[in-house]
């Protein structure tokens, strides 16, 4: 009989986090974890990880498949664990990150009840000292129940849906969910979004995702990944998530670099726009943002267009980027 749910898991030196991530999984309430087909990727681990992870496979053979790999990345490895995942639906989790006792009954008696491809909930973002960061509900917009959680997790994908539509992650060091977001988004209508809160994506100080500081990235291709995404634009909704996309990694990682970088970045990316015929002047969502999109997401979008449209981007970037030209 086919199981519920393949919980995908990409490990790589997480043996700090790993039990609690992989315990919250086991400990679902009202839940037949043998309904469960958890997929543990060990990708190239340095640390003991894979031990730890051996030892829950001999634990819970049924339940737990441990994949070991020479290292890859996470969006090759979750890609991986897609073409692996054999049960009616998927969910993703990161190693740092761990889930609530009723999370997979509820996602799944949601995807159940709606036939949804996608089920989309909220999340929290707890920190060692137990105080949560930030909490992030959906509410009832389009733009929150597409683009509001941009992430593969807090969510519970169709498998079939998954596969049949060649739903991939993609390997780029930045926006790997991004692109699959937003692909997996441009290929259904039945998505559910649902006010539960269920995900605690751990505030990790040392996580790779806590980029801010680091700059622009020569191995992070952010043109290339704007250009995937075009593809998938079918209104003005999915253009605006596309131009804030390319605003946000500018500001994003743009604070800590020079200023020759930055302007350099914005010009490529602002002829790639007119060159695809991206209306970043005529979208009627720029002036006040999307309802269901954050404030300062609003803000800053609307903001950095008019000094687009004012040639005032040079002026901005003397005063925004911090560090001096080398």
């Amino acid at each position: 009989m086919k199981r519920k749910i393949s919980v995908i898991i990409p490990v790589y030196n997480g043996k700090k986090y790993l039990a609690r991530c992989i315990d919250s999984v086991l400990s679902q309430r009202d839940f037949d974890i043998d309904d469960l087909e958890i997929l543990v990727l060990n990708d190239g681990s340095s640390d003991s990880s894979l031990n730890i992870l051996e030892k829950y496979g001999k634990r819970f053979p049924h339940i737990i498949k441990v994949i070991n790999q020479k290292n890859v990345g996470v969006a090759r490895t979750r890609n991986n664990g897609i073409e692996l995942a054999e049960a009616k639906y998927t969910m993703f989790i990161d190693q740092d990150d761990y889930i609530d006792a009723d999370y997979c009954k509820t996602f799944y008696e949601t995807a159940e009840r709606d036939e949804s491809d996608i089920v989309v909930g909220g999340y929290r973002r707890p920190s060692d000292d137990g105080n949560n960061v930030r909490v992030v509900k959906q509410s009832n917009t389009e733009y929150s129940k597409k683009y509001k959680i941009s992430a593969a997790w807090a969510k519970i994908h169709r498998t079939d849906f998954l596969k049949q539509n060649k739903i991939r992650f993609y390997d780029n060091n930045y926006g790997e969910d991004i692109l699959f977001t937003m692909h997996e988004n441009s290929k259904t209508k039945r998505v559910t979004s649902t006010d539960y809160i269920g995900y605690n994506w751990y505030w990790n100080s040392d996580s790779v995702s806590n980029t801010s500081q680091r700059g622009l990235n020569s191995n992070i291709n952010i043109l290339k990944l704007l250009d995937e995404m075009i593809p998938c634009i079918d209104n003005e909704l999915d253009e605006y998530y596309v131009i804030q996309t390319g605003i946000h990694y500018l500001l994003f990682s743009g604070r800590n670099a020079p200023k020759v970088d930055f302007l350099g970045l914005y010009s490529k990316i602002f002829e790639l726009f007119d060159d695809k015929s991206i209306a970043y002047r005529k979208n009627k969502l720029i002036p006040l943002g999307p309802k269901g999109a954050l404030a300062i997401t609003r803000v800053a979008v609307s903001v950095f267009i008019i000094l687009h449209n004012l040639n005032l981007m040079g002026s901005f970037a003397k005063i925004y980027c911090k560090r001096p030209a080398n």
